[in-house]
């Protein structure tokens, strides 16, 4: 069985990272001349918030946040984006150091839209960041970051434009440093270069990565579910991954944490037949609780797949469990970490779906296409509450 057979746009999308690179980089530099500095010089609350992969991009660049600008009191959070739009009460006397930041690549989404109007009617400074300028995102918001992400012939299920919001958040973290005058402004080209070094890593390591995740599923194809581990700020990769097994494969997957899967998941039936990916730092808190729950899962018979920047033998994984390589960040750049290391299991997802004939988002003839309501991520009811 050659890979090749089964190349699919996942993977094509995996490929022009390392080329839509510098020029992505260009194109959030170009957006991020539209928000004044005036305006994040007096920001000290950030909520972060988003529907499905943009939630994840937010709480992927929270750490990017800390490092550049958390100091004087200053709070980054990602929250869901029902809570942003329903829940969540802004602190009173404090709406005009608040900014609420709206993520979306097409801007499209009512609950979005929604998030940011709320903000704007408790006075709270808003921005949208997004790819589509005239987007009901980038309207509703006082400021809008376009990151300008170059043109790709096949841009769903989302990849590029995750590592897009990723990259754009985590540049606006750069700019938000500057312009509070904790960093030099020469911090943003260190940012950048650092950026453009892990994103060349990867492609130097693409292929290896490749075979590895394309021989994995087709062992995997089979299985009933899957499970993806990921602590601490990876845990939004293992929830990005998890998303793409569903879209692309229709596979049900859920991302939990190390601790909560050998609480709960641990006693699911059959657990031969559902893969575990998880997602891991050599250098991170919670190695030694990952190495405790493949064990644990090996004895079980659960197949599993260890995606790390590191050896098997330096980090100690069980003997049975595949291990996939990923590049090590830069040098004090560990917080890049989720802007790249989603690809291999983004690949493992692909190639299952590519090899069990799988529709991304469904065929045609599937319930989601044939039913009368559909989705209401475009249509569903606005109330400011």
């Amino acid at each position: 069985m050659e890979k090749i057979q089964f190349d699919n746009q996942l993977r094509r999308q995996c490929l022009n990272i390392p080329v839509m690179c510098e020029t992505q980089i260009e194109g959030i530099k170009k957006g991020l001349e539209a928000v004044p500095g005036d305006l994040l010089k007096k920001i000290r609350k950030i909520y972060l918030t988003g529907c499905g992969d943009s939630y994840l991009a937010g709480i992927a660049s929270v750490p990017v946040f800390k490092k550049y600008a958390g100091v004087f009191g200053s709070n980054f959070e990602a929250i869901r984006c029902i809570d942003a739009a329903r829940y969540i009460e802004y602190g009173e006397g404090q709406e005009d150091t608040t900014l609420v930041i709206g993520i979306s690549a097409s801007g499209s989404p009512i609950r979005v839209m929604e998030a940011l109007r709320r903000a704007n009617s408790k006075g709270c400074h808003t921005m949208a960041v997004t790819n589509i300028p005239d987007s009901r995102a980038a309207k509703e918001a006082e400021y809008a970051l376009i990151v300008n992400t170059p043109v790709f012939p096949e841009p769903g299920p989302g990849l590029r434009n995750y590592y897009a919001s990723i990259l754009g958040l985590s540049m606006l973290g750069v700019k938000l440093g500057i312009s509070k005058g904790l960093i030099d402004a020469s911090a943003m080209d260190v940012f950048c270069d650092a950026v453009k070094s892990y994103t060349e890593a990867y492609k130097q390591e693409f292929e290896s990565i490749d075979s590895l995740m394309f021989e994995t599923a087709v062992a995997w194809k089979d299985h009933i579910a899957a499970e993806v581990i990921g602590d601490g700020p990876l845990y939004s990769t293992a929830a990005f991954v998890g998303a793409k097994y569903v879209e692309a494969a229709g596979m049900m997957t859920n991302a939990i944490d190390s601790e909560n899967w050998c609480h709960v998941n641990y006693f699911r039936h059959d657990p031969e037949k559902i893969g575990l990916i998880f997602i891991a730092s050599a250098n991170d808190k919670d190695h030694s609780r990952m190495i405790e729950t493949m064990q644990q899962a090996r004895k079980i018979g659960r197949p599993c797949v260890l995606i790390v920047d590191s050896t098997k033998d330096v980090y100690g994984a069980p003997d049975d469990v595949i291990v996939c390589e990923v590049p090590k960040t830069p040098k004090d750049f560990e917080i890049l970490m989720p802007l790249l290391n989603f690809i291999p299991g983004t690949l493992l997802a692909a190639y299952v779906a590519a090899l069990n004939n799988e529709v991304y988002f469904r065929g045609e003839d599937s319930l989601q296409k044939k039913s009368k309501i559909g989705s209401t991520i475009g249509n569903s009811k606005v109330e400011i509450i």
